[in-house]
């Protein structure tokens, strides 16, 4: 069996190799052609160990891929990945996640965060995500560090301002299990190669959080997406479908009605009941789950 599984994942590696080539004339190195191929693959694999496999040689693809240089360069818009480009000049931050979905449903993640430093030897920083199996991700007053983290597909995000202080709100997804999915909001702070998750920006009904969460049954799709103009963070509000399932988020799901979240003196403020219009054309990607896109790829 073990050598069943050793000559699939060669295969697949191999396969890799020949998909990296036309890649090479999309990227602007063979490092960065060699992560879109092993992605592919990844996609393609069909039993848990080759993606389990595939992931840790993704974590390897990456480390080569940042150090040659070339992270700012790309046009992230044509990857088909999760990914959020945010800022200009000194103030870009670019964070890549991927998830790797087992067979009894539950999530590995992986991804990067890279800083643009200009007087920096590659033009940037950049720090490898670790995903930590432990962190409890409902736990919405904790600060996650890139060595411990939460894990999750961050799918979009804000640059917002705190007086001069650039703010950089990320949304994300996590699969979690067979029976919930959850989305998040939190924010990411970049500072002497270190990166945290969550901080004290949220006003919430019970008081200052570090982030935002939304439980809901894996049936379902929740909104959570950013709103341009104006600025605000909306939500689906959600409920169980019985009083009695109280805090069973397995039975959660929309009640119909909307919350959001506005942006005011460096923080973010909960609002209920709120008013949102239908998305305009070639808006829709906001809306969309990442769960279902995930699902297909990893089938």
């Amino acid at each position: 069996m073990l050598r069943s599984c050793s000559m699939t994942l060669r295969a697949l590696l191999a396969s890799a190799c020949v998909l990296a080539l036309p890649f090479l004339s999309q990227s602007q190195t063979m490092e960065l052609a060699r992560v879109q191929a092993a992605h592919a693959s990844l996609r393609q694999a069909q039993n848990q160990d080759d993606r389990l496999a595939l992931h840790g040689q993704l974590q390897s693809l990456w480390v080569e891929a940042a150090e040659a240089g070339q992270l700012m360069d790309v046009d992230w818009t044509s990857w088909n990945e999760a990914v959020v480009d945010l800022g200009d000049g000194p103030d870009r931050v670019v964070v890549y996640t991927w998830n790797v979905e087992l067979d009894d449903r539950t999530q590995r993640y992986g991804g990067w965060v890279a800083q643009a430093a200009p007087d920096s030897e590659l033009g940037y920083t950049w720090t490898a995500l670790r995903h930590d199996l432990e962190v409890d991700l409902l736990d919405n007053n904790r600060m996650h560090r890139h060595d411990r983290w939460q894990g999750g597909l961050y799918y979009d995000g804000v640059l917002t301002l705190d007086k001069n202080t650039p703010v950089y709100t990320l949304l994300a997804w996590d699969g979690a299990d067979g029976l919930t999915n959850r989305k998040w909001v939190e924010t990411i702070d970049l500072r002497n190669g270190r990166v945290r998750f969550g901080s004290p920006r949220f006003e919430l009904a019970d008081g200052l959080r570090k982030r935002h969460v939304m439980a809901y049954a894996d049936a379902v799709q929740a909104v959570l997406r950013i709103e341009r103009e104006p600025l605000r963070v909306i939500m689906d509000d959600l409920a169980p479908q019985d009083p009695a399932f109280q805090g069973q988020h397995a039975f959660y799901g929309p009640t119909l009605s909307y919350n959001a979240l506005t942006w005011k003196n460096g923080r973010w403020h909960f609002q209920k009941n709120i008013a949102v219009a239908n998305p305009e054309d070639g808006q829709n990607r906001e809306y969309r789950d990442p769960s279902l896109r995930r699902r297909r790829r990893n089938r």
